[in-house]
């Protein structure tokens, strides 16, 4: 349990490298309420936003952090989603019905893929036919109390719940997106195909990346470490984009609701 690809807090789960058990507490303190403006999690090793962000996710999780890494605008998302899940929660079950089992802190089942893990806001139903819930509280750019929920998925939350339900091995995720003006759901079933994509790009950017530049902090060379230096974006980054794009097309919106009018949706 020293390595994992994964961060957790208060139930919202994000997938990112950490160095070691030690490493994984300190995360606990970071959310992915916001994937747009985090370090810590898929998207940025997956090489989705322009810039140097793979860069500096590399350096986080290679050099010990100085500091406080979470900018202003990202706490201020943080505390908005945590100040408002609960409440989130609670309308979900209140507009579908259904309970929520909530699960802690669970790896990857295979032995080969336990340096991933998860700790979802909470599981729906039994398997095999269970799924999973995911909330999002947008924090629409500063300005909260006028936001609206989404009117479609947006892509880059794609990586995010597809790996929820290639590590708590479940078939289907239900993603609530909470405002204070409405709520909408979005149910998304799992791809292993996208998966094994997916996977191949974080284990290239953690095995061949990161742990090499490690070891070699480790051994004192540190000059060394630049050839471990992550591209900007991955090889086939535009091919996995292409694969969000298609896959949040395809997320049914299940229900919808707006000041406390609640309409499901039939397919």
């Amino acid at each position: 349990m020293s390595f994992f690809f994964c961060s957790m807090v208060y139930g919202q789960v994000t997938i990112v490298c950490c160095i070691d058990l030690a490493f994984l507490y300190k995360y606990f303190i970071i959310t992915a309420t916001s994937l747009s403006t985090q370090l810590t999690n898929p998207i940025t090793a997956l090489g989705f936003w322009k810039g140097n962000r793979r860069n500096e996710l590399w350096q986080e999780k290679v050099f010990a952090p100085h500091g406080d890494s979470i900018a202003v605008a990202g706490k201020a998302t943080m505390d908005w989603g945590l100040l408002n899940e609960t409440t989130a929660i609670g309308r979900y079950k209140n507009n579908t019905g259904r309970d929520v089992s909530f699960l802690g802190f669970a790896i990857h089942v295979e032995e080969k893929f336990q340096w991933l893990g998860a700790s979802p806001y909470g599981l729906l139903e039994i398997c095999p036919r269970g799924g999973v819930l995911e909330v999002k509280c947008p924090y629409n750019k500063g300005k909260p109390e006028l936001g609206l929920p989404w009117a479609t998925m947006p892509f880059y939350c794609m990586p995010q719940v597809q790996g929820q339900m290639e590590i708590l091995d479940r078939e289907w995720i239900d993603l609530y997106c909470w405002t204070p003006n409405g709520t909408n759901i979005f149910r998304v079933s799992r791809e292993r195909e996208y998966w094994e994509l997916m996977n191949k790009i974080l284990h290239e950017f953690w095995w061949n990346n990161v742990l090499p530049a490690r070891e070699l902090m480790s051994l004192g060379r540190e000059e060394d470490v630049k050839a471990y230096i992550p591209a900007p974006t991955h090889r086939q980054t535009g091919l996995i984009i292409a694969k969000c794009l298609k896959l949040a097309a395809e997320a049914k919106l299940l229900c919808k609701e707006i000041t406390g009018h609640v309409e499901f949706y039939r397919y």
